[in-house]
């Protein structure tokens, strides 16, 4: 089946941000316990140390995703940046752009290596090219992780996931009562959850759509594949830039 460019909920501008910043947590508090992207750390400390950057400017972080337990094993400062920035994640440990940033130009004052995780596949074909051609515009280097995939095993972990914010979500740190009001009264975040959750694998891009996206970018050394944790259910699919030396 090939990739198929639907909607998500929460990228509307119409969904109320208090919606998008509880979906955005539970995303990040799952992701953090899970552990999801510990598979990639080596690769991602080896493009970084290739680039010499100082620092990672992460893209489209919503409310940080793996950073909080990835930023102690690389030892690199993290700035996050986002369209929608997530308030709840302003406040906490790392430090959050304040402004809406657009993926496809990012500001030449937030340089660094850039990161995009679980949230690549939002951009249709031509905005995904634009994103990578920034990067390589700038010189700086890049990173995309995905946890989603289109395959029966990813669709039903990341719907049954979802599920689980029902028991999760009064252990999620800053508590927000807009979060559990969303999820008991009535139960919307589950809904949405579990329905952008099946759109994000769905729409996520397999290796040889990624290869594609990068034809023309012949100035950066690129690396795509699949790997996946001892543990885990689910597969990372990665695409990594850095110039070529």
């Amino acid at each position: 089946m090939g990739r198929l460019q639907l909607f998500e909920i929460h990228d509307q501008a119409w969904c109320p941000p208090s919606l998008r910043d509880a979906l955005t947590d539970f995303l990040q508090f799952t992701i953090s316990l899970g552990r999801s992207y510990a598979p990639v750390v080596p690769l991602l400390r080896d493009a970084i140390t290739r680039t010499g950057a100082t620092r990672v400017v992460d893209l489209c972080s919503g409310a940080g995703g793996p950073w909080r337990t990835l930023r102690q094993e690389l030892g690199v400062p993290v700035t996050l940046t986002d369209k929608y920035p997530n308030r709840s994640a302003s406040a906490g440990a790392l430090p959050f752009h304040p402004e809406p940033i657009d993926a496809t130009a990012v500001p030449a004052q937030l340089h660094g290596f850039r990161t995009l995780f679980t949230s690549f596949h939002h951009f249709r074909p031509g905005e995904a090219r634009a994103i990578l051609a920034d990067a390589v515009r700038r010189r700086q280097g890049i990173g995309v992780f995905e946890i989603s995939r289109r395959a029966p095993l990813e669709i039903a972990v990341i719907a049954l996931t979802w599920l689980a914010v029902l028991a999760l979500v009064p252990f999620i740190r800053p508590l927000r009562w807009s979060r559990l009001a969303w999820t008991y009264l009535p139960p919307v975040l589950p809904f949405v959850g579990v329905f952008d959750g099946v759109v994000s694998c769905l729409r996520t891009y397999s290796p040889a759509e990624l290869r594609e996206l990068l034809r023309g970018l012949d100035t950066y050394d690129w690396e795509v594949g699949v790997t996946r944790g001892r543990w885990s259910p689910l597969a990372v699919t990665y695409l990594v830039g850095v110039p070529k030396r």
